[in-house]
């Protein structure tokens, strides 16, 4: 799955397109060798009508990272900051003060604590880790070299989950299950 081409992309694309599966697979080929997308000047025009867009400078995040937990007490990560900066910005650029019954959302993306000294720095005091993420702050980092193959990574589940489980049958039968093994 290449999740740089959202399937709801390609979704909007087809219809964009005027539902033509030929044109959206020339397309999407042509997309694929080059990096580019050509549509024409009208499908550009109805695609203009459907989206907005804004960009978010690294200031302009520590910026608004600090003023939503100012203002808000609410702490937020760099890519969330990235969202609420651009639909701040929308919000002015669209008057959407004017539009009658409309809401936005934004999703914050991940714990602030991912990026715990870019948002340290934004709201100039340290982030608070929820605890379980605390405990393994600091924790030794284990892994397993395994071969490319399904076998080998299923061998690994089974022999990790045994030794986990001490034994547990459940545990162990529910692994079993997984993998069709039961």
């Amino acid at each position: 799955m290449d999740i740089g081409v959202s399937s709801n992309f390609e979704r909007y694309l087809f219809y964009l397109f005027g539902s033509n599966p030929a044109k959206l697979s020339e397309a999407m080929n042509g997309f694929k060798s080059t990096g580019k997308l050509h549509a024409s000047s009208e499908e550009l025009r109805r695609a203009q009508q459907d989206f907005v867009s804004a960009a978010a400078s690294e200031q302009q995040q520590m910026d608004t990272m600090r003023y939503y937990e100012k203002n808000f007490d609410y702490i937020m990560c760099p890519h969330t900051a990235c969202g609420m900066s651009a639909v701040d910005q929308l919000r002015t650029s669209l008057n959407w003060a004017a539009v009658p019954n409309h809401s936005m959302v934004v999703l914050g993306t991940a714990h602030p604590g991912k990026f715990m000294d870019a948002v340290a720095e934004a709201i100039s005091k340290p982030v608070i880790l929820p605890p379980g993420l605390a405990r393994v702050q600091n924790a030794e980092t284990r892994f397993q070299v395994l071969q490319n193959s399904a076998d080998e990574i299923r061998l690994a589940i089974q022999r990790n989950t045994q030794a986990k489980a001490g034994g547990c049958v459940s545990c162990i039968t529910g692994v079993r299950k997984l993998f069709g093994l039961a």
